[in-house]
């Protein structure tokens, strides 16, 4: 007798013929596609356009329109350089616009993810304050960065990181109207607006045991400037916004303290050459040298406001082996002969904060020439 036949199994459910996902599966990561965006082998970049294209027919052939893919092409890299931003920490000062541009798109997450990140958080540290000293009238924070504006692979085998980052954003920055965009001569030196000449010095120029050796970053290079040695190209950039960029119209700096000295004394000599953590301040190291590298004269800004996110007011300290200097773009609340931490609510916690840490508060606080009058500097 024949069994009766078992009740059919119920269908699983059929599995879309279109999900989101597989319009941006080109069976390599996005990475791979970045660097082969941003290659300088014309081949390379001629394959990655290739794939895409194909990917997009066989798509077409599915029913899927051309908008329908494109828009998740875009999403896909969109979303890649967003949570790049996100992990750098840089979403209040960096925003790309990649438009309908795929690979310009990929050429972002290329950048994004050189070096270790340190390159762009201190690009993004200068861009906090050049928005304080109203460097940028002409745009909106963040700073918006299309595709275009993106260095071309040759261009980017020929500049450190740091200076190709900052490459995309110079020609957003103004100083009195003048543009503050990276130029380059043919002999391989660099300059932005009036500030003159400048180079990368090479790690082998330098002599050995010179204190900028240790730590020498490729990505963010030593810069020779004149008579000034700088520890890095980003160091470079804050020295030059706070001493000759920081005079716009209605930023109104003030120098409040000035304390002379400073010749032989150790703490000073501490404070000029030992390290600085992030959470008292960011230092910015420079030398002044008539030629002789190993002769010269330390000097140093520490920067205690104004490059974080949200930041508003701007404050440091300027030292050199002959003084210190006390510069914020606070306000005050109120008149001398009021305490400057009455004055300077804001600023003077910062200022004592790393002055106690060298046993130079009270010298400096106490015995400096504190100006009565808020004039600017």
């Amino acid at each position: 007798m024949q069994s009766p036949s078992a009740p059919p199994s119920p269908s699983p459910p059929s599995r879309p013929l279109f999900q989101p996902a597989d319009l941006f599966d080109l069976s390599l990561p996005v990475s791979k596609m970045a660097a082969m965006a941003m290659s300088t082998d014309a081949n390379r970049r001629a394959a990655l356009r290739s794939q895409i294209t194909n990917r997009t027919r066989q798509q077409e052939l599915l029913g899927h329109t051309t908008e329908t893919i494109n828009s998740t092409l875009l999403n896909s890299v969109q979303q890649h350089i967003d949570k790049a931003i996100s992990r750098l920490g840089l979403q209040d000062v960096f925003a790309f616009d990649i438009g309908d541009d795929v690979e310009g798109g990929l050429k972002i997450v290329y950048l994004l993810e050189e070096g270790t990140g340190e390159e762009w958080r201190a690009i993004g540290r200068f861009l906090r304050l050049a928005f304080i000293y109203r460097l940028t009238p002409n745009t909106t924070r963040p700073l918006q960065i299309s595709a275009d504006a993106l260095p071309t692979a040759t261009a980017l085998c020929q500049l450190p990181l740091a200076l190709a980052i900052y490459k995309m954003v110079g020609r957003q920055l103004t100083h009195r109207g003048t543009s503050l965009e990276l130029q380059q001569t043919d002999n391989g030196h660099h300059w932005i607006a009036s500030m003159g000449l400048f180079r990368v010095l090479p790690l082998g120029e330098l002599p050995a045991g010179h204190p900028y050796v240790g730590g020498y970053k490729r990505t963010d290079p030593v810069i020779r400037c004149s008579s000034y040695l700088f520890r890095s190209f980003s160091a470079f950039l804050l020295h030059t916004l706070l001493a000759w960029w920081y005079r716009e119209q209605g930023v109104g700096e003030r120098r409040v303290v000035v304390r002379g000295g400073g010749h032989g004394d150790r703490r000073y000599d501490h404070l000029l050459t030992e390290g600085i953590t992030e959470d008292q301040g960011v230092a910015v190291d420079c030398r002044y040298n008539r030629g002789d590298l190993n002769d010269a004269e330390d000097r140093r800004l520490v920067i205690v406001k104004g490059f974080r996110p949200n930041d508003i007011v701007a404050a440091r300290l300027l030292v050199t082996s002959g003084g210190i200097h006390l510069f914020t773009t606070e306000a005050p609340v109120a008149n001398w002969p009021q305490p400057l931490a009455v004055r300077y609510p804001i600023s003077m916690p910062l200022w004592c904060g790393v002055l106690r840490r060298f046993g130079l508060e009270s010298d400096v606080i106490n015995r400096g020439s504190v100006l009565a009058r808020d004039d600017e500097w």
